[in-house]
């Protein structure tokens, strides 16, 4: 397993959300941010992932108001190197009757489903106690998982990743299983925006 920390920069006034991926070592390894002073004018909501000196890695399209879905699943896809990398999608299998939003906060939606360089992963958010992980990934295939388990099942297989709550400087404490998937920290990262939402 390898393990990264998040910190959530503070806002400059207006709705864009900031991060900064970090290694056990405190490296800063990658960064994101929502924005659209960097988009042409007639793109969607967007967000960029970059190396610490500011070069573009990758980016994943946020759906815009007007195409929010009236069902409870929405597909964020990250494009890395022209194609895409990773397709996750949200979905909300819990008896609350709202749409997704664009950027849903935890709660929203009660899972997400991972595809990943030719894995598929699931993630189940914690619905515990305030003190559990926020997300917890299970690989899907190999434990034989269908997309609609109840997270509260007994019998799920052993976690291959965490997003919990930070200690200390970070916000969040993420960890994933060691060298999978390559893009580690880019995946890291957006499953951070996502989780944490609210905008």
């Amino acid at each position: 397993m390898i393990s990264y920390r998040i910190r959530r920069l503070p806002g400059d006034g207006d709705s864009a959300r900031r991060y900064h991926l970090f290694d056990r070592a405190d490296r800063l390894l990658l960064v994101a941010d929502e924005g659209s002073e960097w988009l042409p004018a007639d793109d969607g909501p967007q967000v960029r992932f970059a190396r610490p000196d500011g070069e573009r890695v990758a980016t994943m399209d946020l759906p815009r108001p007007a195409d929010r879905r009236a069902d409870k699943k929405q597909d964020f896809a990250i494009i890395y190197e022209h194609a895409v990398y990773a397709l996750i999608t949200a979905m909300d299998l819990s008896s609350s009757t709202g749409s997704l939003s664009r950027a849903a906060a935890v709660g929203t939606f009660d899972r997400l489903v991972i595809e990943v360089e030719g894995n598929k992963w699931l993630g189940l958010c914690w619905t515990g106690q305030e003190d559990g992980p926020l997300l917890v990934l299970y690989d899907a295939e190999a434990g034989g998982l269908a997309t609609t388990v109840d997270p509260e099942s007994t019998d799920l297989p052993a976690p291959i990743g965490l997003l919990e709550a930070g200690a200390g400087d970070y916000d969040f404490d993420l960890t994933l299983p060691a060298g999978q998937p390559k893009q580690g920290p880019l995946l890291g990262l957006a499953l951070v925006f996502l989780v944490d939402g609210g905008s």
